[in-house]
C-alpha cells in the first residue's frame, strides 16, 4: 500500500503542473481556448488531486467486491490495434473478479448514432458498470447522462466527452497530455546536448485538445529547462503542426518541412504509427534521421532497428501508448457499483517505455506482431497475438 506521504508528494507535483496549465491554457492558438473550456483541458486538469503516477495504481482484486456485476465496453470504433489491445486488456482485467459478467462488446464503427444505440442497448441488457470510449465527444453526453441517471456507473476514458463527473457520468479516466509534452521535450533537450538544434512538434487533427495540451507542456519545458537553451522550436507559438495522426499525411507534411528548413535536428510527435510516414519523408529526401519522440508502436521500434546503424543521429524515446488505462476505468466503474472507495488517480502521468539512450529501456520490435501493435500493454505476447487475430 502506498503511504499517505508518498501519495501527497506525487499529487503535490501534479498541483504545480495543473497550475502551470491554468496559466498557459490561453496560449493554445486559434480554437484552443474554446477546446480548453468546453470539456477539454480545464475539465480534465483543473483538479490536481486527480493526477498521479503509475505507482499509485492498485490491483483489481481490491475492488471486485462481492455483489454480482455486469460490465461492458462501448467503443466508438474498434477497428485498429489500439482499440483491439484495449478491449483485450479490459476483458483480462474483468476476468480477475469471479463475480463479474462481461456483456457483449459494442463497436460504434465510427458512427455516433450507432454508438448511442449501443449504449442504450447495453443499459437495456442490465449493464451496471460501463466503460466508454466516447469518440463522438459531446454528442454522446446526453446518452451517458441518461445511463448514469438510470443507475449505471459510467466511466469514459481517454477521450473527454465534456460534462461533469458525478453529474453526467461517474468519473473520467485518462492520461496527462501536458506531462507527455514535458517528458518528450526534456528528453529531446538532453539528447541534443549543449549544441541544441531545430525541433518541430507534429500533432494530430486540427484543434484537438490532446496535441494542444502537449504543446503547452513542450513550451513550458523549453522555457524553464536550462538544458533547452539552444533548442529552437520551429512551430508558431501554441500551434502543433497538424498531421491528422495519419502516416501518409505526416509524410506529406514532413516533406514540406524538409523543403522549408535545411536543418531539422529533432521531431516531437504524439503518434508512433504516424511517425512511420515522417521517417519515410526523411529517407526519401536523403536527410539524416533526427532525434524522435512518440508513443510506443511496434512499427516505430522496428523502424529504429532498421535504420539506426545507417543514421547514428536517429535516437528515440517513447512513452507508453497507455492501453492499460482502460483497466483503471474498469476498476473505477466496478468500485463505484460495489460502493468501494477507489482513490487511484483519474489522470495518469505516463512513464517512458523505450529510450535508445537508456540501455535498460531498449526499443521493443516484434516482427511476429502487426506494425501497429502496442507492446507497452499489460498483455502477454500470446494475448496480443490473439487480440490481433
Amino acid at each position: 500500500m502506498t503511504s499517505t506521504r508518498a501519495r501527497f508528494r506525487a499529487r503535490g507535483s501534479a498541483a504545480v503542473l495543473a497550475l502551470a496549465l491554468g496559466v498557459s491554457a490561453c496560449a493554445g492558438g486559434p480554437g484552443a481556448s474554446d477546446n480548453a473550456t468546453e470539456g477539454g483541458v480545464e475539465a480534465v486538469y483543473d483538479n490536481a488531486a486527480k493526477i498521479g503516477d503509475v505507482s499509485l495504481l492498485r490491483p483489481m482484486s481490491d475492488f471486485c467486491g462481492t455483489k454480482p456485476v455486469k460490465v461492458a465496453l462501448a467503443d466508438g470504433t474498434g477497428d485498429n490495434a489500439f482499440r483491439k489491445t484495449a478491449r483485450a486488456e479490459f476483458e483480462d482485467e474483468a476476468a480477475k473478479c469471479p463475480n463479474i459478467t462481461v456483456l457483449p462488446y459494442a463497436d460504434g464503427q465510427n458512427n455516433p448514432q450507432k454508438a448511442i444505440s449501443d449504449i442504450k442497448a447495453l443499459v437495456a441488457q442490465g449493464v451496471e458498470a460501463l466503460v466508454v470510449f466516447p469518440d463522438a465527444g459531446e454528442a454522446l453526453l446526453p446518452t451517458l447522462r441518461e445511463a448514469y441517471k438510470a443507475g449505471v456507473q459510467v466511466v469514459p476514458w481517454t477521450a473527454n466527452p465534456g460534462g461533469k463527473p458525478g453529474v453526467d457520468y461517474t468519473t473520467f479516466v485518462g492520461h496527462n497530455t501536458v506531462n507527455d509534452g514535458v517528458t518528450w521535450t526534456r528528453w529531446m533537450c538532453d539528447a541534443l546536448g549543449d549544441k541544441g538544434g531545430n525541433v518541430v512538434f507534429l500533432g494530430g487533427t486540427p484543434g484537438n485538445t490532446q496535441s494542444i495540451t502537449e504543446m503547452i507542456g513542450i513550451e513550458k519545458e523549453l522555457k524553464e529547462n536550462s538544458a533547452c537553451g539552444n533548442v529552437k522550436l520551429l512551430n508558431e507559438p501554441g500551434k502543433p503542426v497538424d498531421t491528422n495522426w495519419n502516416p501518409a499525411q505526416m509524410q506529406k507534411v514532413v516533406a514540406g518541412l524538409l523543403t522549408k528548413y535545411p536543418t531539422i535536428d529533432g521531431v516531437i510527435t504524439d503518434s508512433g504509427d504516424a511517425s512511420l510516414g515522417g521517417i519515410r519523408a526523411f529517407l526519401q529526401a536523403g536527410r539524416p534521421l533526427p532525434k524522435w519522440t512518440a508513443n510506443d508502436n511496434n512499427g516505430f521500434a522496428c523502424a529504429w532497428e532498421e535504420n539506426a546503424d545507417k543514421h547514428p543521429t536517429f535516437q528515440s524515446v517513447t512513452v507508453s501508448a497507455r492501453t492499460w488505462i482502460i483497466r483503471l476505468a474498469l476498476r473505477k466503474a466496478v468500485a463505484a457499483h460495489q460502493g468501494i472507495e477507489n482513490d487511484e488517480p483519474e489522470i495518469i502521468n505516463i512513464p517512458i517505455f523505450e529510450d535508445t539512450l537508456d540501455e535498460t529501456k531498449p526499443p521493443k520490435c516484434d516482427p511476429d506482431l502487426p506494425a501497429s501493435a502496442v507492446l507497452s500493454s499489460e498483455l502477454t505476447p500470446e494475448q496480443l497475438k490473439q487480440a490481433y487475430s
